[in-house]
């Protein structure tokens, strides 16, 4: 009992982490574009560091500018998807600190950027790297996320729980 104990307490550990990802990068998202709509005009640019600099762009597609012009395509396409993805996650997260934190990053982003998609007709982007397309903290969640979750597949194993996917013994 105290082993079946043990593996629901981190089930709820990781189920927490997830929804904390999840919130913080959709309300992180949320009030930097809210600051950029604000704050920036199109068309400026304000310069930081290194090239890389703050500005107002629309981005009425998918990554990298496809399907432009297309909003109700871009909306369906990512509403299926964030079902599909979330249905594999809950499934991955039960088993590993890494992916549940990768998963609520990857949801909170891709819901920061399904509502500008529905609230303004297309996504705000703001950070400006040199020789990069503008992106912003949605796009980073998602990026980050994925790469967690890569990460932990290829090399995962020994949960941060201190158990072998999650468990807390080994498999």
């Amino acid at each position: 009992h105290a082993a079946s104990r043990r593996a629901q307490r981190d089930a709820r550990r990781r189920g927490a982490w997830f929804v904390v990802a999840a919130i913080a990068t959709f309300a992180v998202d949320q009030a930097t574009k809210l600051a950029v709509l604000a704050g920036i005009e199109r068309g400026e640019r304000i310069d930081l560091i290194l090239g890389v600099g703050l500005v107002r762009a629309r981005n009425e597609g998918i990554a990298f500018g496809l399907f432009p012009g297309r909003p109700g395509v871009v909306a369906t396409l990512t509403v299926i998807a964030l079902v599909v993805i979330a249905g594999a996650l809950i499934r991955l997260a039960r088993h590993s600190l890494i992916v549940a934190f990768g998963g609520g990053l990857l949801i909170g982003g891709s819901l920061g950027n399904l509502v500008d998609r529905l609230v303004h007709g297309g996504v705000t982007d703001f950070i400006d790297p040199p020789a990069w397309p503008a992106f912003n903290v949605a796009d980073t969640g998602i990026s980050v996320g994925v790469a967690l979750i890569v990460i932990d597949s290829l090399f995962g194993g020994q949960d941060t729980d201190g158990g072998k996917n999650g468990t807390g013994k080994d498999d």
